[in-house]
């Protein structure tokens, strides 16, 4: 599309016989969305960083022609914004692998690499199933897999294909979807104490020896969803596939347990204490993400369940019983969570949650030492406590006075 455009201005300049160099760059300026109130054009011409926007503006002025090609490639470009989300699929479906080798024995860890780890019997039925699962869902609607590099994942594919026989789908292989490296050959009983000590440090942030962190996968993960809405919104991402080819209606990723729930943190946005009530799911579980009507972001339907009589998703497996309902804040992108400093109860909401009962300044060993730093610090937290009204606040801020005139009366005597 942007090859054709150029080349139709090119032609334009060159019949006016202007330099096609100066229509180019005008439409490289033209490609970014324009702030609101503007057009292309208008921040084109009012761009103070182009030196040729004076001269490109008079030609405009003097020449319709080229007038008239640019507001037809600002009504291509306006088309194509509106039109991005009629592009992407209807739905996300995250998979787990199936039951594998390392799932029924730890000890086959300290002998295969991860990477090529395999199915059991069992897995390879449970893939079966969960491609009867998906088709039940998705029905004859076009469907593109991404999958894990991993055996374990590529055979959970193979099992699930089978389901879609006789009908042509896109598969791609993605190495982002890799499972966490959990380090090389893992010594059973190491891998013992590297479990224990990852529970005192925090799950999410604890790097394996020769492994990765939760916080890396987080950054794989949030590459390859960019990559994701890009390959949706360019139709170069599906025109190779065949000359009459549209956009999948599905994606399905069949990935690992670990990365399911990554892949829903960074994009649905999810804070570490979030992600961390989440349950990892069974062996090939399906989460669904659904496009939401009108727009092109998508809603977290649930765990899908097929049944003789259509189907029904249940809530993620959430908090201490594993039963508890996902908030609904969790269940579709939540950028920006709003707080309104000094009005009562303004940590209360369950969206803010991450934000309270934070630990107080660890105490040093005399109360002589305590200086206008530590202070502040109890002031910082008495601030937001009083919100909420309980003894333990009103406890708080009569310390706080208590020290303060101590320490007043401290000064006083010094000098």
């Amino acid at each position: 599309r942007d090859r054709n455009c150029c080349l139709l201005l090119c032609f334009v300049s060159r019949r006016q016989k202007r330099k096609p160099s100066m229509i180019v760059c005008s439409l490289s300026l033209l490609a970014f969305s324009p702030p609101a109130g503007y057009n292309s054009i208008q921040c084109a011409l009012r761009n103070p960083h182009a030196h040729i926007i004076p001269r490109l503006s008079g030609h405009i002025k003097q020449q319709g022609a080229v007038e008239r090609a640019l507001y037809w490639l600002e009504s291509q470009l306006t088309m194509r914004r509106e039109t991005k989300a009629d592009f992407r699929p209807k739905r996300i479906l995250l998979l787990r692998h199936g039951q594998s080798e390392g799932n029924v024995n730890r000890t086959a860890y300290s002998r295969t690499p991860d990477s090529q780890i395999m199915l059991t019997e069992r897995g390879f039925a449970q893939g079966v199933v969960a491609g009867l699962q998906i088709r039940k869902l998705v029905g004859d609607e076009s469907v593109r897999f991404f999958h894990s590099p991993y055996v374990r994942a590529k055979q959970t594919l193979l099992a699930i294909l089978q389901a879609f026989d006789s009908q042509t789908v896109q598969v791609s292989s993605e190495p982002r979807l890799r499972e966490q490296d959990f380090g090389n050959f893992q010594d059973l009983e190491m891998m013992d104490n590297v479990f224990a000590e990852r529970q005192q440090f925090g799950r999410f942030y604890y790097r394996f020896p020769n492994g990765e962190a939760g916080t890396d996968v987080f950054d794989r993960m949030a590459s390859f969803i960019t990559f994701l809405f890009r390959s949706m919104d360019s139709r170069a991402s599906f025109e190779a596939f065949s000359s009459d080819s549209v956009p999948a209606q599905n994606y399905v990723l069949v990935t690992h347990g670990l990365l399911m729930r990554i892949f829903c943190m960074c994009y649905l946005r999810w804070t570490v204490n979030e992600f961390e009530q989440v349950w990892n799911p069974s062996n090939c579980e399906i989460w669904v993400l659904e496009k939401i009507s009108g727009t092109g972001q998508y809603r977290l339907a649930g765990r899908w369940r097929a049944s003789p009589y259509g189907g029904s998703f249940v809530d993620i497996k959430f908090g201490k019983g594993k039963n508890e309902p996902l908030h609904e804040h969790m269940k579709r992108p939540f950028v920006s969570r709003l707080v309104t400093p000094g009005e009562p109860h303004a940590l209360d909401r369950v969206e803010l949650s991450h934000l309270r009962d934070l630990p107080r300044p660890r105490k040093t060993a005399s109360n002589k030492s305590r200086n206008r730093a530590m202070l502040a610090a109890d002031a910082v937290l008495a601030y937001w406590a009083k919100d909420s009204g309980t003894a333990a606040a009103a406890a708080l801020s009569a310390q706080q006075k208590r020290q303060q005139a101590r320490w007043h009366g401290s000064g006083t005597r010094k000098k």
